[in-house]
């Protein structure tokens, strides 16, 4: 073969090996379906299909008018029906998503600032010569961040349809909450959690609070975050770390703060502010930045450097910005061309189907499966190809009795007395055999396809909280639920434990199990170790209420 004819087969081969290649997928964005809701009912459409929400995470929402951009589809419909575009984008903090901010900031005198109320004293004549026997005092002056602080604190927010920059606009504006704290000796809780808009610069208390004040434990003001983190019932919860970064003990210290916050599903923004002052002495630059970059170090992006006040403000701009990059599309359940006659959507048969969502017609990363209940559109009595003969064939019947009406009736003949018989013995009633008592209708189902025994396929269903009507699928075998990674079903819930529960499969049905929890489990209000579970069981785990669902055959 010729070079030329060698290249001619290669570019062929790589242009078949494109065309038959999937789709590439969307990068850098993550996606689930979180709940599927009623259709709302208008003038035309009285029973309109449920509308299915995924929540979208790794950008900030998209204008309204580049929605349609994204499109839902189900992968085993696509030659049936096609794909539907959202009607709804809901941003972060537009959305019923509730945060929960901790503001951390360093008091060190000299580095929270005292340039507002220490003055060096008046000499008592100026004109005198200095008198070198004379006991000088020097009064140590440091700026320090406070400004800095309070310009970041009171930066005015956008409008309402921007995304938010500032850190009393970051979330829902009345659900969101927030707190402020100073640490030096200790830690001391400026403003406890309350609503998010109030931390502002008047909180954070005069300069004066901190006179005399030279310690910097960093490690009691990151607890006292975590304590007061902790009290928010939130869906997402960030801290806020503003400080030079000194501490006396080691980084792996400050590396096992940081896992405890991690276990609590905590976010770490660290911003390295350096106050400037040559009155704070005994500093090591590249250790303070080592304990700043392991308290950010939980993704790229969480750790800042700052050189000044508009820095700071840019960098907190960023960060409320990361905080809201995740948004929510509400895609109808069906929609019906009124020209072509097509339908788009998804059918609602109660069954699993799994599901794919694209931006401008590139796959994101993992199709997600979900039950598509409440069912709806399904023809109920089944297939009504029968009608097509019954009511022909009703109507023949009808013209041939009236036909058979109309014919001349024969006259009866005189019949015989047919004599009288005497009735046959009776035979006694058989003993009545009483009824078994009713028993529980317990969760059963057999595998057809091994005889096993085991039911086909439960679910978990959150009735109220965050994550309200989302479904969870529980495995074959044991399926852990928690709130901490690890879990295979995690449950947003800080009064729930990371590995609250277990639920196991057998022969027998499905059994939850308390996995020594805090705060225990419950089933039907009352509190279990272990207990056999039935269809529509309702199981508490923390605060929240999950119901049971299974399938049997």
């Amino acid at each position: 073969m010729t070079r030329r004819g060698l290249v001619t087969v290669l570019t062929l081969s790589v242009a078949l090996v494109a065309l038959g290649s999937p789709r590439r997928a969307a990068a850098q964005l993550d996606w689930q379906i979180v709940e599927t809701t009623p259709g709302e009912p208008t003038e035309k459409v009285r029973n309109p299909p449920p509308n299915i929400k995924v929540r979208v995470v790794g950008e900030t929402a998209p204008k309204d008018e580049d929605k349609g951009k994204w499109k839902l589809e189900d992968t085993d419909q696509r030659k049936k029906m096609k794909g539907v575009a959202p009607t709804t984008v809901i941003p972060f903090h537009k959305s019923s998503d509730s945060l929960a901010i901790v503001v951390l900031v360093e008091g060190h005198q000299y580095y929270f600032g005292n340039d507002k109320y220490v003055q060096a004293p008046a000499p008592a004549n100026p004109d005198a010569p200095p008198d070198p026997n004379a006991v000088r005092i020097i009064t140590k002056v440091s700026k320090g961040v406070y400004d800095v602080i309070c310009n970041a604190l009171d930066a005015p927010g956008g409008k309402d349809d921007e995304v938010p920059t500032t850190i009393s606009t970051a979330g829902n504006a009345s659900s969101s909450k927030g707190a402020l704290i100073v640490y030096s000796v200790g830690a001391d809780v400026r403003y406890p959690m309350g609503p998010l808009k109030d931390v502002t610069c008047d909180k954070l208390g005069a300069q004066e609070l901190q006179k005399g004040k030279t310690s910097r434990e960093i490690a009691e003001g990151l607890r006292e975050s975590l304590t007061q983190l902790k009290k928010a019932s939130a869906t997402r919860r960030v801290l806020f770390i503003i400080s030079d970064g000194f501490f006396a003990g080691s980084v792996d210290e400050i590396k096992t703060i940081r896992k405890q916050f991690d276990s609590e599903k905590i976010d770490i923004f660290a911003f390295h502010l350096e106050a400037g002052s040559d009155f704070i002495a005994g500093d090591d630059p590249q250790k303070n930045s080592s304990v700043m970059k392991a308290l950010g170090q939980g993704g790229e992006g969480d750790y800042f450097k700052i050189k000044d006040a508009a820095d700071l403000a840019t960098k907190i701009s960023a960060a409320v910005q990361t905080i809201n990059s995740r948004f929510y599309l509400v895609f109808p359940g069906q929609v019906l061309d009124t020209k072509t006659k097509l339908k788009s959507g998804f059918d609602w048969d109660g069954k699993e189907h799994e599901l794919v969502l694209l931006r401008e017609e590139e796959p994101l990363e993992k199709n997600r499966s979900v039950v598509l209940v409440p069912v709806w559109g399904q023809s109920k009595g089944g297939s009504l190809w029968w009608l097509w003969i019954a009511i022909p064939g009703s109507l023949l019947l009808i013209v041939g009795l009236v036909a058979l009406l109309k014919r001349k009736k024969p006259q009866p003949q005189p019949q015989m007395p047919m004599p009288m018989m005497a009735p046959p013995p009776v035979a006694a009633p058989p003993p009545q055999i009483q009824a078994a008592p009713a028993q529980a209708n317990k969760t059963m189902a057999i595998n057809i396809s091994s005889g096993d025994g085991v039911p086909v396929v439960g679910w978990l269903v959150p009735i109220n909280g965050p994550q309200q009507y989302q479904t969870f699928k529980l495995f074959a075998g044991v399926t852990k639920v928690g709130n901490a990674q690890g879990a295979h079903i995690i449950i947003n819930d800080g009064f729930m434990s990371s590995d609250h529960a277990h639920i196991a499969m057998s022969p027998n049905g499905f059994t939850v199990i308390d996995n020594n929890s805090t705060n225990g489990t419950f089933v039907n209000e009352r509190r279990i170790q272990r207990h056999e579970l039935i269809d529509n069981d309702v199981i508490k785990f923390g605060k929240t209420d999950c119901k049971f669902k299974t399938i049997n055959t």
